[in-house]
């Protein structure tokens, strides 16, 4: 089931990074959830959204946002990586792909077209970050997607990636969802 706007999502259930086995409808307490799924720690792209998540994550609790992560590494690969960067939000572990697959999420046709258009501006935010590529951990052709719900579990906001850059920035987000009730 692709996440479309105004569809309303299947509920699905996952185990938290620390073993904790819950239902995803039954998180909806803010006026959006948001959903990333990125690729897996080792690509740099995903590294930089995820901290950049994290240094937004309180203008985003203030506008009303909670924000959940799906990622491709097994649990404890992922929740030892997120403790030591502070990340402040729930991380599902997806090493087989289930969500991506459920979501239909694609997965890009070749390496090329993964980078093609990459935003130079992301680039040197790794840079800025002192983030590192490193181990593939996952599906190397892996796209993105971003998704947000209301609380009723409706999709009010849907975005799929073309490359790997193309996941938008949390004030990006919230402008969106903003445009989204006008």
């Amino acid at each position: 089931m692709k996440l479309v706007e105004g569809i309303e999502m299947t509920d699905f259930s996952y185990t938290t990074i620390d073993g904790t086995y819950k239902s995803f409808r039954a998180q909806l307490n803010n006026d959006y959830t948001v959903i990333l799924f990125l690729r897996h720690y080792g690509c740099g792209m995903s590294q930089l959204d995820m901290l950049k998540y994290r240094d937004a994550y309180q203008f985003l609790q203030r506008k009303g946002v909670d924000v959940f992560m799906v990622i491709q590494e097994p649990t404890e690969t992922i929740a030892e990586k997120a403790a030591k960067a502070n990340i402040p939000f729930p991380i599902i572990s997806d090493p087989e792909q289930i969500l991506y697959q459920l979501f239909e999420i694609p997965s890009s046709e070749s390496v090329r077209k993964l980078v093609a258009g990459v935003s130079e501006e992301k680039l040197n935010e790794m840079i800025d970050y002192g983030i590192d590529c490193y181990q593939v951990e996952g599906n190397e052709l892996q796209l993105q997607a971003t998704v947000a719900f209301n609380r009723s579990g409706q999709v009010v906001y849907s975005h799929y990636a073309e490359n790997i850059s193309d996941v938008p920035s949390p004030t990006e987000l919230v402008e969106r969802l903003e445009a989204s009730l006008a």
